[in-house]
């Protein structure tokens, strides 16, 4: 009897075996084989659609960007080390839970999140007056925005506002940069700003990121947790950690897309963050967007070998899996969300009157 038993185990390894060898083959045949009809149906999308091109303009640029390590060198020697990593260990050492490197990388994302927050970076309304000094931004009056002059665009600026001062009548400029190597000097701005630059400070850590970019004007960020095995929500204006209902829920903000950028992939997520309030999705056809989604997944992940582009795939399927299951369990997520909607009403970032126009102050 014992035989026959190993024997059938034996069976069952070898079939198991086989399945998963198909199943990888099957996976990779997806990634690598190139299609003329995908790359035909590309080309018709991006022309015909203009949603279609902002997506793809963004991912040559979002996706790539900050995997520069002489970026990744002139971060780590600005930020205080010393203190991240003894606040880190303080953290850990009163978690008796806490093992692994993996555990530990949850709480130094954490600190980085709390130094960012209230030790290095600044919020930034209207800019002080670059005459009158600190905490004078209150006496300054917005008069226009203008193009930014040959000194602004070295560092990627967009556009610059310029204010009044109220006292002494003098201009002061706040340039839009978004070279965040400049931001690194400047330490203040906006929700722009700031997921710009804390992106790549997560990214100068070694650590596997995403950026997020929401159709309705705000940005964020996520990093795949291998302590958690999934990809945890991160928004460095809040300081908030795997809190992807403060949108929907807390703001309640109305939004309609939520895409990420990565190294790896572009993916749509607005099923994490879109709990209530989902404005209509009518810039592209549904089927349109999950295409386009998974053709520059694949552009990105043509040079990886075939282990890294099997992993993958089997987190982004399980990535699918969560989607699916946060849409039946909405009602209990609503709920849960809600309760901290008492202790945390709209965003805590920004003036009154900027989150008030932005339909991000909770009312």
């Amino acid at each position: 009897m014992q035989q026959i038993s190993k024997k059938k185990n034996i069976d069952f390894d070898s079939i198991a075996n086989m399945l998963l060898i198909k199943y990888k083959d099957f996976i990779l045949s997806k990634f690598k084989k190139a299609v003329p009809v995908e790359n035909m149906k590309f080309q018709n999308l991006i022309h015909s659609n203009q949603f279609a091109q902002g997506l793809l303009g963004q991912s040559q640029n979002l996706c790539t960007v900050y995997d520069n390590p002489t970026w990744h060198s002139i971060v780590l020697e600005t930020l205080d080390l010393d203190l991240i990593y003894k606040n880190v260990d303080d953290e850990v050492a009163k978690d008796e839970h806490a093992e692994g490197e993996s555990a530990y990388t949850d709480y130094l994302v954490k600190e980085l999140l709390r130094y960012f927050k209230q030790d290095f970076f600044k919020w930034c309304n209207k800019p002080d007056c670059q005459h009158c000094g600190q905490n004078t931004s209150e006496n300054m009056t917005f008069v226009s925005t203008q193009g930014p002059n040959e000194e602004e665009s070295k560092f990627n600026c967009g556009t610059v506002e310029v204010y009044k001062c109220n006292q002494c009548a003098n201009i002061t400029r706040f340039p839009r940069y978004n070279d965040p190597i400049k931001l690194l000097q400047t330490r203040n701005g906006r929700c722009g700003e700031w997921c710009n630059l804390f992106t790549l400070i997560l990214k100068s850590f070694g650590l596997d990121v995403r950026y997020i970019w929401n159709r309705e004007d705000h940005v964020w960020c996520e990093y795949f947790s291998s302590h958690l095995n999934r990809w945890i929500h991160i928004d460095s204006c809040e300081q908030s950690f795997d809190q992807p209902f403060i949108y929907s829920v807390n703001w309640n903000k109305k939004m309609s897309y939520c895409i990420a950028f990565g190294k790896d992939g572009v993916v749509d997520v607005s099923k994490r963050y879109i709990l209530q309030n989902e404005l209509p999705r009518d810039q592209i056809k549904e089927e349109d967007l999950k295409f386009l989604c998974q053709y520059i997944t694949k552009k990105l992940r043509s040079s990886s070998n075939d282990d890294e582009i099997f992993q993958l795939a089997c987190r982004d399927e399980q990535e699918q899996i969560e989607f699916i299951k946060g849409r039946v369990q909405e009602t209990e997520t609503k709920n849960s969300a809600a309760a901290s909607k008492t202790s945390n009403l709209g965003r805590k970032s920004g003036s009154v009157d900027w989150k008030a126009q932005r339909g991000e102050d909770g009312k």
